[in-house]
Order: structure tokens, then C-alpha cells, then sequence
């Protein structure tokens, strides 16, 4: 398939960041009462600013230090830990994500470094506190990346986790213009596996899209970035619109109260767009645009795609959430998964290179996945993009 020069054109998702405001402070270092303008001290407040404020204050650590504890211990920057910087692989919302080397080891580490300024004065404290305690207890299942340390110097956070050189579902999803059908049982059985395990461990993900879905050497997914998950007990609620427009559920649309089912919802658009290599809704400006088109759309596959399948996205895309299909239970019950073996599946053992062909996977490790909060520069769509186009020499990739 990766010779077809008939390609659909390249899609970029486009995503709305959290809107909820975040504390401002650490309770465990806020003296006297608290006020509705203490809670905006530091909202707003440059590097220079927060580094005075805490000279004045009588804080046993500085300000800045102090905000980000004790979830990120102090420790330094990343070449006093004895870090050597390989490259630069990607762009995030708040910094760069860097290929790192240990002095003292072998092994290679992807590096999340991000700027505390930027954080504070966006009120994401609470965001990436809860984004490294996630991915640290969680990250030892076999479809998450691994999360190894973290800690914070003066001026940054850092996140160190697995490096995987095998590229993302993105990036093979554009080369290839769809999946098999063979593929995506495998891709969503484990990517329903995951979502079971954050929902039971009391976790809301909130950004399910092919761009956070990295491959390991046999194919395998690997979920990344949990910059917007939560957490979120079964049965409770949350209000806060954010995600990925195009994988937003209706009730996350629309403003309204939703659970765990909102994460299904996105599976099911992600099932939909590797099937038939297309969103089932055009992108929008904005979540209320976006929500119009949710509800106009009817989410039917192509005619060479199985009624199976079908049924399968028939239940994930329910727009009344109670209707929806929201637990592995019965996603292993359906027709479409009635001969496939999750205990195998979840040990690894079906291997998804081994239901397509033997060149179907030539990816090379690089990535043209990129933040959300990343606009290619006006004049040049691709100049400053750090990947390389994985595609046939007479292919045009579009933006639409």
C-alpha cells in the first residue's frame, strides 16, 4: 500500500489545551489565609518576578522551586545529572523533547524538558504534576512508554522515559493512507487494554490520537504523553474541554460533565480513521463548530470495510454517552473480536507486523507528528518541520 499513488491527503489534527484553572500554589507552602488574589500570585509572573518574589518571602526554597514540590525534587539541570543531548525529536506544548544519553550507561532516553515559567503562567502546575505521578506509577504496563525520573532545576522540568525508535501510528498511517483490517483488531485490542488499565487505576487519558501512539520494534503500541490525563475515579466527572478537536467526544464538545466513556469515544474515531484513512468530520476552529459537525455526521465506513468492524464503531461512536460502549468486556464479545485472543494479545504474543506484509512496517524512527500547540510557519508550511517525509517522490502531501 505504500506505493499507491492515489494518497488521501494529510490531516492535521488540530487540539484545544485545558481551559480549567489549576491552583496556583503548593498548599504545603502557603502561609496564612488564602485569598482570591493570593491565588493568582504567580499567575502572569515572569522568571525574574517569581525569583524576587521569593527573595522577599520568607520561604525555606525559592518560589519557583517551591511551586513544583515535593512531586518534582530539586536536582539540578540535565548536565549536572550527567545527561549528554543526542537531538532534538520533537516539539511539546512546553518545551522540547530531546534524545539523551547517560555519561555512565549505554542506553538512550527520550527527555522531556519544559519550561516552568511558561507552566506557571499558563496555571498548569497541578497539569504536569499530575502528568509525571501518572505516567510513573502506570508506565509498567506493556503498552505504555516507561516513565524512569523526574526533578526540576531552577528554570525547568525534566521527564525522563523510554526512547522508542521505531516511529508512531501517525507516520505510517500517512506513508500507508489506511490499515489493514488485520491491523487495527491489533492496534485497537491493546489500545483498549490500556485504556481498561488507566480507567481501573482511577485515570482519565484524555488525548487519544495517533500522534501520542509510538510503535516498539514488533509493532506494538507504545501510548505517550499524558500531559492531559487526569485523575478520575470510576463514576465521577470532569468538565474541563480539552483533547484533540477532531477525537473530542460530543458531551466534551459541548461543555458538559463526562467520565471514562469520553476515552472510548476517541477510540472509536481512532478506529474510524485508520480503517477508512480519513476523520469522519472535518476539523474546526473551535469546540462549538466542532461539536455541529460531531452531531451531523453519521460515521459510516467505507463499503470495503466489514460489516464487523462497522458494529464495532456503531458502539464506540454513540453520542449519548450511557449508550456507548465503554468497557473491554464487551469489546471482547463482539463479532469482530470473536476469534481473537486477548490473553495473547495482552502478553505480546500476536505480533502485528506478522498480519501485513513483511515491507508494511519500514519506518525508520523518525516522526512528522508534532504538538498541537505548534502552527507551521505561514510562509513555508514544512520548513521548520524536524522529520522526513516518508512518501513516494511523485506524492503531494495537503493540509485541509
Amino acid at each position: 500500500m505504500g506505493n499507491n499513488n492515489q494518497k488521501l491527503p494529510l490531516r492535521k489534527a488540530q487540539s484545544v489545551p485545558g481551559s480549567q484553572f489549576l491552583q496556583a500554589t503548593n498548599p504545603d507552602f502557603v502561609r496564612g489565609n488564602k485569598t482570591r488574589g493570593s491565588e493568582r500570585l504567580v499567575r502572569g509572573k515572569s522568571q525574574d518576578e517569581l525569583d524576587k518574589g521569593s527573595e522577599g518571602a520568607q520561604w525555606s526554597v525559592p518560589l519557583v522551586e517551591a511551586l513544583f514540590l515535593p512531586d518534582f525534587p530539586v536536582r539540578g539541570s540535565l548536565e549536572e545529572q550527567e545527561f549528554e543531548v543526542v537531538d532534538v525529536i520533537a516539539k511539546g506544548a512546553y518545551g522540547n523533547v530531546l534524545r539523551v544519553r547517560r555519561e555512565d550507561e549505554k542506553q538512550v532516553y527520550a527527555m522531556k524538558v519544559m519550561s516552568k515559567t511558561q507552566i506557571i503562567v499558563e496555571g498548569a502546575i497541578q497539569q504536569c504534576k499530575d502528568e509525571a505521578a501518572i505516567q510513573a506509577m502506570l508506565g509498567d504496563h506493556p503498552f505504555i512508554v516507561k516513565l524512569h525520573e523526574y526533578w526540576q532545576s531552577k528554570k525547568f522540568l525534566y521527564i525522563v522515559l523510554d526512547y522508542i525508535p521505531y516511529g508512531d501510528t501517525f507516520t505510517l498511517w500517512t506513508f500507508h493512507g489506511y490499515f489493514p483490517e488485520q491491523l487495527v483488531k491489533v492496534f485497537v485490542a491493546e489500545m483498549a487494554m490500556v485504556l481498561d488499565y488507566l480507567h481501573k487505576s482511577g485515570v482519565i487519558y484524555r488525548d487519544i490520537k495517533m500522534e501520542n501512539i509510538l510503535l516498539d520494534v514488533n509493532g506494538h503500541i507504545q501510548l505517550t504523553d499524558f500531559g492531559l490525563s487526569k485523575w478520575l475515579n470510576i463514576r465521577e466527572r470532569t468538565r474541563t474541554v480539552c483533547g484533540t478537536l477532531q477525537y473530542m467526544a460530543p458531551e466534551v464538545l459541548s461543555a458538559q460533565a463526562y467520565g471514562h466513556t469520553a476515552d472510548w469515544w476517541s477510540l472509536g474515531i481512532l478506529m474510524f480513521v485508520m480503517l477508512a484513512g480519513k476523520y469522519p468530520a472535518e476539523g474546526a476552529s473551535d469546540h462549538k463548530e466542532m461539536a455541529t459537525k460531531v452531531f451531523d455526521c453519521d460515521y459510516l465506513l467505507p463499503n470495503f470495510v466489514s460489516d464487523r468492524a462497522q458494529e464495532v464503531i456503531d458502539k464506540l461512536l454513540m453520542k449519548r454517552p450511557e449508550r456507548r460502549l465503554s468497557d473491554l468486556f464487551t469489546l471482547q464479545n463482539m463479532p469482530f473480536y470473536r476469534l481473537f485472543d486477548f490473553t495473547s494479545a495482552i502478553e505480546r504474543k500476536i505480533n502485528p507486523k506478522t498480519v501485513v506484509p513483511e515491507d508494511f512496517f519500514p519506518m525508520t524512527g523518525v516522526s512528522f507528528s508534532y504538538s498541537p500547540n505548534t502552527e507551521p510557519p505561514e510562509e513555508d508550511e514544512f520548513a521548520e518541520f524536524d522529520f522526513v517525509w516518508n512518501l513516494p517522490s511523485d506524492a503531494e502531501p495537503v493540509f485541509v
